[in-house]
């Protein structure tokens, strides 16, 4: 089996999807391959009349039928014989575009499969699987790796209608003359055999073509992102240059699998030709064929050259297509074994808080990251955690959230164990404000509305007043309806931030946590959204990662790490007056004291 096709078992998975369209189409290609062998056939009488005019001299498929005209009292001349076979070809054509329809059909459809099965597995996978995937990797294989893949499946599907035809046509040449058949059936096996050793090669180019893919995509994912930092640095040209051997290797092994489809074409028309000088000379010299049978048995050796260049030719662009099935299939396993749980208990709300006790966390279980916490976020409480850059302080945030579940002890919803609610249901109830603002290339209204699509116009410009976004908002000569630019481009940082929070309390959310949502504002936009944040507290749940202290003065519990561990715990007060501390130091830094 797998001198005809290749093992590949995401190929075989799409096969079993669409075994309904692919019998549908088989069965079609098998009356095509029928009709046009009867085609064939066809052109038999309109020979021999024109060749022989005695009737004594017609073949026996010339007066078979004859014969058959004569019982529907229609005349046998050139004109019904010429309206005969070309009755033939229009319905080999309506078969062939009606074959052809459901085949592209099928096609276009595992290409959506792929695409969206993909992009689908990435979606609602843990965050985890992205810590060892480049970008440009997983771009390049939704975006051009499933193209490939499905231009392979369409290579299967023209292998198999070539072979159909082939079979078919090797059928009416033996019918024919089955001793000048076999000749030509060895001798086609000679010349192309060759072709058969050339599919390592095309998988070796093509994989080589998918790795530089990959790389490419890389760069350019790295460059959109920090054109600005590129720029700024007068790195344009050493950025140009880094980015030419995966783009030379592309380009190459884009050549290489050419000059291989074209070496193909090459080669069937001199072995198309010399298979029909051959059939001519043993045909007329040693197997007395008649004009009328040999003119079809050529045209049939004709078909059978060019159908058999199609199966070597198919096959190959199968083979060339394996290196995207392989890494289509390998990240979507990976993709799916790494998927978050959609089990859990539903919940609607939290009434006791947040507990985490004895937590430890690691990733990839190597070092670990955060080591013995224990922690208690009370309900309608704000809790800040502090420390220095690398201390765990986000990752503390990547668990609560559930993107990340711990190795060693507890971390508590109320009293269920995080691991056994819906992990949906509790981020429905949340309000995450990341460090770094993040807004779509869409209106303000539309990034408001991205997170309750439901929320009226009155709760947006509520919201937007709690984050303090309202002023400057009504300031825009568009409003509501200012678009941001690409990640909201066209704002200040403290107006994307702002907008951030308005988006977070547009979904009334029971918990707000803020990752070092102001440490890179300026002193005024921070004022402001403190003093949002303020509002807020003792109606929300509120969790803050801060560096500057200054904005958790009103925390009723703050904790401080360092290196994975809680050092200290307590109000502002109680640590801001312990003068050994780490918190008294950081605030004397600050100027705080």
């Amino acid at each position: 089996m797998d001198i005809l096709l290749p093992k590949n078992s995401l190929l075989k998975e799409i096969l079993l999807e669409n075994n309904r369209s692919l019998i549908l189409i088989i069965s079609l290609m098998l009356l095509t391959g029928l009709v046009q062998a009867t085609s064939v056939l066809g052109l038999m009488p309109i020979v021999d009349f024109v060749i022989n005019q005695e009737e004594s001299q017609h073949n026996e498929i010339t007066q078979a039928v004859a014969n058959q005209l004569s019982r529907l009292n229609i005349p046998v001349n050139i004109l019904s014989l010429g309206i005969l076979y070309l009755s033939l070809v229009l319905v080999r054509s309506t078969i062939l575009a009606l074959q052809k329809y459901v085949t592209t059909r099928t096609i276009f459809k595992v290409m959506k499969q792929l695409i969206y099965g993909l992009y689908e597995s990435f979606l609602y996978t843990s965050l985890a699987f992205f810590n060892t995937k480049q970008y440009g990797t997983l771009a390049n294989t939704v975006v051009k790796e499933t193209e490939k893949a499905s231009i392979g499946f369409e290579s299967l599907a023209q292998m198999i209608a070539s072979s159909i035809s082939l079979i078919f046509y090797f059928l009416l040449l033996l019918f024919l003359s089955w001793q000048l058949s076999l000749l030509i059936l060895i001798l086609t096996i000679i010349l192309l055999s060759p072709s058969i050793f050339l599919n390592k090669y095309v998988y070796k180019i093509r994989k080589k073509h998918t790795e530089a893919s990959n790389l490419f995509q890389g760069k350019m994912y790295d460059t959109l992102n920090s054109l600005k930092l590129i720029t700024g640095f007068s790195k344009r040209e050493d950025t140009a240059r880094e980015v030419q051997p995966s783009v030379n290797t592309v380009a190459k092994t884009s050549v290489q699998f050419t000059m291989v489809r074209v070496l193909f074409s090459l080669i069937a028309e001199p072995v198309s030709v010399f298979l029909v000088v051959f059939s001519i000379l043993v045909g007329l010299n040693y197997l007395s064929m008649g004009i009328s049978e040999l003119i079809a048995f050529l045209y049939a050796i004709n078909r059978l050259a060019v159908e058999s260049q199609g199966v070597i030719t198919q096959r190959n662009n199968i083979y060339a297509s394996l290196p995207s099935f392989e890494q289509i299939q390998s990240l979507k396993y990976e993709a799916e074994n790494s998927k978050e749980s959609k089990e859990g208990k539903k919940i609607t709300s939290f009434s006791k808080g947040i507990f985490i006790e004895n937590l430890s966390f690691s990733y990839d279980n190597q070092e670990e990251v955060l080591s013995d916490i224990n922690l208690k976020v009370p309900i309608g409480a704000m809790v800040a955690i502090v420390g220095s850059s690398g201390s765990g302080k986000s990752t503390l945030i990547d668990l609560i959230m559930g993107f990340y579940l711990s190795q060693k002890g507890t971390l508590k919803i109320d009293n269920d164990f995080i691991t056994k609610i819906s992990l949906r249901d509790w981020r429905l109830l949340s309000g995450y404000i990341p460090q770094q603002p993040f807004l779509f290339n869409a209106s303000i209204k539309d990034n408001l509305l991205w997170a309750r699509k439901e929320a009226t116009d009155s709760e947006i410009e509520q919201a937007c007043r709690l984050a303090n976004a309202e002023e400057f908002i009504l300031d825009l000569k568009e409003k509501y309806n200012t678009f941001v630019g690409e990640r909201g481009v066209r704002l200040s940082g403290g107006q994307a931030q702002r907008i951030c929070l308005a988006r977070a309390l547009i979904k009334k959310p029971q918990l707000l946590i803020l990752d070092e949502a102001t440490s890179s504002l300026d002193s005024h936009s921070e004022l402001l959204i403190q003093d949002s944040i303020e509002k807020l507290t003792g109606e929300t749940t509120i969790i803050s990662i801060a560096h500057r202290l200054s904005t958790i003065k009103k925390a009723t519990r703050i904790y401080h790490l360092d290196m994975g561990r809680i050092v200290e715990e307590g109000t502002f007060e109680e640590l801001i007056s312990s003068k050994d501390g780490f918190f008294r130091r950081t605030a004397e830094l600050q100027g705080i004291v």
